[in-house]
């Protein structure tokens, strides 16, 4: 199975598509960097495709009163529309995007979010104040749509995301919006922004026994510098038992979680490395190679045989 970050690309491929992720299960193998290339020069094409149309609409929006034009676009223009050409009519009217943004039902905004424009998003996400946002902000998690809701914090600025931290109180929203965040120097950023008590609480949840929180978590430490990840990873692993750390290892097998579990075991001292080496839910030795896509995989593998003194297969990536 596809690690977190590819599987989250081919999601947001079929969205724009509109297919079912399944549909494009075979695209996996590509892995996530060519999936997002294949995403966003499909989005540029569509929307290229369609500015001819919002240029047309974008000279009438002087002539409608920032009300009336909320007002008529809740009421009849389907959210899809609207996210399909939102941002490009706002880049023409830059000046009233807040004034719209603020008179729309935060479950419109949420619907129609998902169909913007990638390429507006960074110019317009660090110029929306958090106030209008909090409330599309708050449906998005309710409904717990984290991909959409990365989109955004992907291009935010360092005080939006502090603001964002702050305001959400939910370390499980956090932990499952960030792990959809595709950008290494944004989850630094957020890292950063966090207390060392949150980025504690994090891990403990990574731990908790929700497998969607545990893949999160780790595909996170996957991630990250290795100023957080390094400790984060031993904390996630060295508050466990033998027991723990054996629950930790089945929840991540059978959530097919084995590439991101891999990413990790670097981190880990020998001491816990060999326990988790010893874990009865532990793959075999073939699975284990197979997920080692890697050259940091493909160590961790070795080094786990090694702790479980088992012998290669000759089949392992290099």
């Amino acid at each position: 199975m596809a690690d977190l970050v590819t599987r989250a690309q081919i999601t947001m491929l079929a969205q724009l598509l509109d297919v079912e992720p399944a549909a494009l299960s075979g695209l996996e193998r590509l892995g996530a960097d060519k999936v997002e290339a294949l995403r966003k020069r499909m989005s540029d094409t569509l929307f290229d495709s369609l500015a001819t149309v919002f240029a047309r609409v974008s000279k009438l929006a002087p002539l409608v009163p920032d009300a009336v034009a909320a007002t008529v676009a809740v009421k009849a223009i389907p959210p899809e529309v609207a996210g399909r050409g939102g941002g490009a009519i706002g880049m023409d009217h830059q000046h009233r995007a807040a004034g719209l943004v603020g008179r729309m039902p935060p479950g419109y905004l949420a619907d129609a979010a998902p169909y913007v424009d990638p390429r507006v998003i960074p110019f317009f996400a660090p110029k929306l104040p958090f106030a209008l946002l909090i409330p599309a902000a708050d449906e998005l998690l309710r409904r717990r749509d984290y991909l959409t809701a990365a989109r955004f914090v992907e291009h935010a600025t360092d005080d939006l995301i502090r603001a964002f931290e702050n305001h959400v109180q939910d370390d499980e929203a956090i932990v499952l919006t960030g792990a959809m965040v595709s950008r290494t120097e944004v989850l630094n950023s957020i890292l950063r922004t966090v207390s060392p008590e949150r980025r504690a609480r994090v891990v403990a949840l990574g731990a908790s026994g929700k497998p969607d929180v545990l893949v999160a978590a780790l595909s996170l430490l996957a991630r990250v510098d290795d100023e957080f990840a390094r400790p984060m990873s031993r904390m996630l692993f060295e508050t466990q038992d033998a027991e723990g750390v054996s629950r930790i290892c089945g929840l991540a097998v059978n959530a097919g979680a084995i590439a991101e579990l891999l990413d990790v075991v670097g981190y880990l001292p020998d001491e816990t490395a060999r326990v988790l080496a010893g874990a009865p839910d532990l793959p075999s030795t073939a699975t284990l190679e197979q997920a080692a896509t890697t050259e940091r995989r493909a160590a961790s593998v070795q080094r786990l045989l090694a702790f479980a003194d088992r012998p290669r297969t000759g089949q392992l990536h290099n």
